[in-house]
């Protein structure tokens, strides 16, 4: 490095490019400073580019599925429509099944009571031909007639009738429909989660008149409900 000369050519050289490369770091180190911001600027452009694109594709889909709602509304008050008269015809059908069905309880209620008159004098004509008392023939025989034996009749004409028979009532949507029609046109009628956990019962008829006593053609009177009349005194029928 050092001769006897002074300083070796090499050297002043290394110096050069020593002082070259110092003279270069100090200008570029104020830009290398700059790299760390300049690479949080970067990736905060391309983030906000990220949102951006998503905003306008978000905004573009909003847009398409509000028109398509829109669309889709402009239908419903057509349907509605529809589905109004639909249950309104529902309502009305259900109203005249119920008042069909209540028009032949009222006929069978006739024929039932026909029927017991009859019972009613065959049985006391028999009694006194056995010289017995015909005192409760009435009330023993009306036990098995009245409203109980026109719902029996009733039944027996169009067994396990109901007024969803037929109707599709696993689906909750139609359930509830037939739950919300039935509800309203006819209060009585059992609602279609009862049909689906038991069996019916016969719809309910309109009151059948109590029958009254019947005086026999004899010299006994059909007994009251306290078996007080008559010419035997209290007590039951002396059969």
């Amino acid at each position: 490095m050092v001769n006897g000369n002074g300083i070796d050519e090499s050297f002043n050289d290394r110096l050069r490019q020593a002082e070259s490369a110092e003279r270069e770091v100090q200008r570029l180190e104020p830009l290398a400073a700059e790299a760390p911001q300049l690479r949080l600027q970067k990736a905060k452009a391309q983030k906000e580019k990220e949102r951006k694109q998503a905003k306008d594709e978000s905004l573009y889909k909003a847009k398409n599925a509000v028109q398509t709602a829109s669309d889709k509304q402009n239908r419903v008050p057509d349907l509605l429509g529809q589905a109004a008269r639909t249950v309104i015809e529902l309502y009305t059908l259900l109203k005249e099944i119920d008042s069909s069905r209540r028009q032949a309880m009222e006929a069978l209620a006739v024929a039932d009571r026909v029927d017991y008159d009859i019972e009613l004098e065959e049985g006391e004509e028999h009694e006194r031909s056995l010289d017995r008392d015909t005192r409760g023939l009435a009330y023993a025989l009306a036990a098995r007639h009245g409203d109980t034996k026109v719902k029996q009749m009733l039944e027996e004409l169009d067994p396990e009738f109901t007024m969803l028979r037929g109707c599709n009532l696993d689906e909750p949507l139609y359930r509830d429909v037939a739950n919300f029609v039935v509800r309203h046109a006819v209060p009585q009628e059992p609602t279609p989660q009862a049909l689906m956990t038991k069996t019916p019962e016969p719809v309910p008829g309109v009151p059948v008149p109590p029958f009254p006593d019947q005086p026999s053609n004899g010299t006994n009177e059909a007994a009251g409900p306290d078996g007080a009349s008559g010419e035997n005194g209290a007590g039951g029928p002396n059969i």
